[in-house]
């Protein structure tokens, strides 16, 4: 999937208005969807196959490289470049890993189905205990949406393998596991990834029970394998249905509409999320990392890269490139169309549980995991989520309970006094 050829890359911004007139499988909705993950993922070699990888040459390269005449705000340019060369370019520097490394054994995600559906269902059985109060107050945020009969399905972007073939158990021989010394744990476990696939299952039965209706549950991840797969969407407790992420098919945004809980825990550099779906849908509820309510905001659409040859090349996307003056932050800075949907449209939900940030960097910090004998090479660190995770709710969806014999004075009133609170912040806000 690496160099693979895709569909066409389209720059130009979708309109909002005309993709969500369009029914959720239309073909055209689709194709516009699919063309515009393209460009915004064109240089994530995660999502071009996860046998490659971008090796620390072509960043360097890209950071001496980059010119400085790149558009330096968002929306400008908003046109289609010629991306042959760009292709060719790209298709240079994404490189399968190398058979033996650290990276290719862990890409090769060889865990069994079992494995992992016993460490779910472990978890699942500890977030159940009536002492768990993060569970609890995750619950209590669910149940505060204003319009759960709105949600129709709930997407989860990213979300991550749950465990991870060990490099170190692969690498030893079997005298070294003879002795004192144990052999290594086949596996590392995940523990923020165990906790979000707990967490959403746990979301959906409880809009379930409020709602009186069936909610899928999507969720994709290029990190994936056929073990993974196959587990998620046969645990007996929760059933997932994967979808394919794969450049090229994109197939969870296609998903994404007016009617959707998006899970996202992906985002840049490799998966620019909110920027894509600001584009062409407005979730009900979005549980996300926070957008900055304030500073610096811009939108990369391309980059111009000289080659060896002194050759420029302009690169479309935003992902696994610089910004040319100088910001080391992969991906660009966030779009204020970005921050002014989610401040102006959106209300953050306070009953949310936070991570605590002594427990951000902590190794054994997640109550749902069974750490058994494991040293701190075989499980990575942190609890349930990160840090600047926060839950928001569509302060406008509700009110299309507002509508008084086909007539929407409520609504229009309403959407005035948004308008008017969102010039007076920007006007207080920083460029």
């Amino acid at each position: 999937m690496g160099s693979s050829k895709y569909p066409k890359v389209e720059a130009n911004f979708l309109k909002l208005k005309e993709i969500q007139g369009l029914p959720l499988d239309s073909e055209e909705r689709k194709k516009k969807i699919v063309e515009r993950c393209n460009w915004y993922m064109f240089c994530a070699s995660d999502i071009r196959g996860k046998d490659f990888q971008d090796p620390h040459e072509f960043i360097l390269y890209c950071y001496h490289n980059v010119q400085a005449n790149c558009p330096p705000m968002q929306m400008k340019p908003n046109t289609k470049i010629a991306d042959t060369l760009a292709e060719a370019f790209i298709s240079k520097y994404h490189k399968p890993y190398e058979k033996g490394t650290r990276k290719y054994i862990e890409s090769r995600d060889d865990v069994t189905v079992k494995e992992i559906q016993d460490t779910l269902a472990d978890a699942w059985e500890r977030w159940q205990c009536d002492k768990n109060t993060r569970a609890n107050e995750f619950k209590q945020a669910i149940n505060s949406i204003p319009n759960p009969e709105k949600i129709e399905k709930v997407v989860c972007l990213g979300l991550g393998r749950i465990l991870m073939p060990n490099f170190r158990s692969n690498q030893q021989s079997p005298e070294q596991s003879t002795g004192n010394t144990p052999r290594p744990h086949n596996n590392i476990i995940m523990p923020r990834n165990i906790a979000q696939h707990i967490a959403a299952i746990s979301l959906v039965k409880e809009l379930e029970k409020k709602t009186n209706k069936e909610i899928p549950l999507y969720t994709a991840d290029p990190e994936y394998g056929d073990g993974h797969k196959k587990a998620l969407e046969t645990l007996d407790f929760g059933k997932f249905i994967v979808l394919d992420p794969a450049y090229g098919v994109h197939e969870q945004f296609t998903y994404i509409d007016d009617n959707t809980l998006v899970f996202d825990m992906a985002g840049p550099p490799q998966c620019p999320t909110m920027r894509i779906i600001q584009e062409y849908a407005r979730p009900v509820a979005i549980i996300t990392g926070e957008i900055p309510r304030r500073g610096k905001f811009q939108d990369r659409l391309w980059f111009e890269v000289q080659e060896e040859s002194g050759k420029k090349i302009q690169i479309p996307g935003c992902a696994h490139l610089p910004l040319p003056d100088g910001c080391f932050r992969f991906g660009g800075l966030c779009p204020r169309r970005v921050r002014d949907m989610i401040v102006y449209e959106y209300k953050q939900e306070d009953k949310f549980p936070a991570e605590m940030e002594a427990s951000a960097r902590k190794w054994g910090a997640c109550d749902l995991v069974n750490y058994d004998n494991r040293d701190k090479l075989e499980a990575q660190v942190g609890a349930y989520w990160h840090t600047d995770t926060r839950f928001v709710a569509s302060e406008i969806a509700f009110l299309r309970g507002l509508r008084l014999r086909g007539r929407t004075y409520l609504y229009a009133i309403y959407m005035q006094a948004i308008i008017l609170r969102g010039w007076f912040k920007m006007g207080n806000d920083e460029n």
